[in-house]
């Protein structure tokens, strides 16, 4: 099922079954998506607004990743329960023999790699997203800033989701390597994104008074 192309009622209804997917991980893409599209409403309705002239270019630019990062999440919400169905079918993989087991243990670490990667992406997208919220936070249409509140609280909610995501499958994947670099990325994009929530509530602040 494509999980792009159906309500949002249906959604809500697919999650809710008896069924680990969707899950986390793709509600996750989907909050950065609602992030992203909030963005994209307030970039909107900051062009061609009487006294916003002057910030055109910065709500055009900033437009143009909202809507690419929609798209792109939105897809990536279908990735994430794919690679679920990766690693709980090679862990359903025979273990009978000498061979069937080293066979095993190679497609549970190649799909852990994969469950890795989904969520590692979307902290990176969020990332995208959140700082080009500082621009509407900026320069966005006042009456539509608690919309850029809104989003950028999606946003780290959505990074939230994607740090655990990593993290439970790092827990069983045999790559030391890999993992610290993977851990430490994560960090850097965790210190980005909070630095730019932190300026964004306060720029909000600052405007609200």
């Amino acid at each position: 099922m494509d999980f792009c192309s159906i309500t949002v009622k249906e959604f809500l209804e697919k999650i809710a079954e008896k069924s680990p997917t969707p899950g986390g991980g793709a509600v996750g893409a989907i909050a950065a998506a609602l992030g992203a599209a909030l963005g994209a409403m307030v970039s909107n309705l900051t062009i061609g607004k009487k006294g916003y002239e002057d910030v055109e270019g910065h709500m055009e630019t900033a437009l143009e990743v909202f809507e690419a990062e929609m798209n792109y999440l939105c897809e990536l919400a279908n990735k994430d329960i794919q690679a679920f169905d990766q690693v709980m079918a090679s862990y359903k993989l025979s273990k009978g023999t000498e061979e069937e087991k080293n066979a095993r243990h190679m497609k549970i670490q190649q799909a852990l790699k994969t469950a890795i990667e989904v969520p590692f992406d979307l902290a990176r997208r969020t990332k995208n997203i959140i700082v080009s919220l500082e621009r509407l936070a900026k320069w966005g249409n006042l009456n539509t800033i608690s919309d850029v509140e809104a989003s950028a609280y999606l946003l780290v909610a959505a990074y939230r989701i994607a740090r655990s995501n990593v993290a439970i499958n790092l827990k069983n994947l045999e790559d030391p390597a890999y993992a610290k670099w993977v851990t430490e990325e994560m960090q850097s994009l965790e210190r980005q994104i909070m630095a730019s929530y932190d300026r964004i509530m306060e720029v909000i602040g600052k405007r609200n008074a």
